[in-house]
């Protein structure tokens, strides 16, 4: 068991269930449940929709469709919000969703036919950071976006994953994800109670895995990237870091 004390501290570089390759996708349906909710109830959305406005600011009268990238989707349940808030007030959006994993790639297939002709503002595709950086080396996003994603990594590889994020970008880097404190691991325990034993363990280590200011900060500007704007919800343990390339 994970005590409050080692969260604040160290990162543990244990796997999540779901980042194991033979993850059952009863197992991976479960924990994508849970993340919906979180993310309803801890802002996800917002600081995705946050995002987008200072893309918009910074593009002035361009009137083309916002171009945004998604790493590490998921269930794609972020995406389908925010294009249909785009498209509520007017917004063009077009915006490319990316999983490595089979489990997400089934998972954000199914959300996406129930969201029915509005998913077509969303292309998915089965690839990560890595393909990127190889396949679309000359493409570039107006929002490079990455919501609970990058605490899946270790330490040395989370400046690099950052880097190439910058690179598809021209203009805004958004890391939303987990901020490692005692009150985020007593808030996790709490919404898992009645969970399942993966989604209980999943939730919980990935506390665990979250970060604090200083290694937020050390991570970004190790990757090149000057933090314009970094926001802490100690109510709900989340962080939104947007950040943009260093000239």
């Amino acid at each position: 068991m994970i005590e409050c004390a080692t969260i604040v501290m160290t990162r543990p570089t244990e796997l999540e269930g779901m980042d194991e390759p033979d993850a059952s996708q009863l197992d991976m349906d479960a924990s994508f449940q849970f993340i919906r909710r979180v993310n309803r109830l801890a802002g996800g959305f917002w600081a995705f929709r946050r995002a987008i406005r200072v893309a918009m600011r910074g593009r002035g009268h361009c009137t083309q469709p916002l171009e945004v990238l998604d790493v590490g989707t998921g269930c794609a349940d972020l995406p389908i919000a925010i294009v249909a808030w785009a498209l509520r007030h007017n917004i063009p959006i077009r915006v490319t969703a990316i999983d490595p994993h089979t489990g997400s790639i089934a998972a954000a297939q199914e959300c996406l036919r129930a969201f029915g002709p509005n998913a077509a503002f969303i292309q998915l595709a089965q690839c990560g950071l890595d393909d990127v950086a190889r396949h679309w080396r000359k493409r570039k996003w107006d929002v490079v976006h990455a919501a609970m994603m990058l605490h899946h990594f270790p330490d040395e590889h989370v400046p690099t994953a950052l880097a190439t994020m910058a690179r598809a970008c021209r203009g805004v880097v958004a890391w939303n994800d987990l901020w490692r404190t005692p009150i985020s691991a007593a808030i996790v325990r709490a919404l898992t109670i009645f969970s399942s034993d993966f989604v209980r363990h999943d939730a919980r280590l990935s506390v665990a895995k979250g970060f604090l200011r200083d290694e937020i900060l050390q991570h970004v500007s190790r990757a090149g990237l000057r933090a314009d704007k970094l926001s802490m919800n100690p109510f709900t343990a989340r962080f939104l870091l947007l950040a943009t390339p260093i000239d």
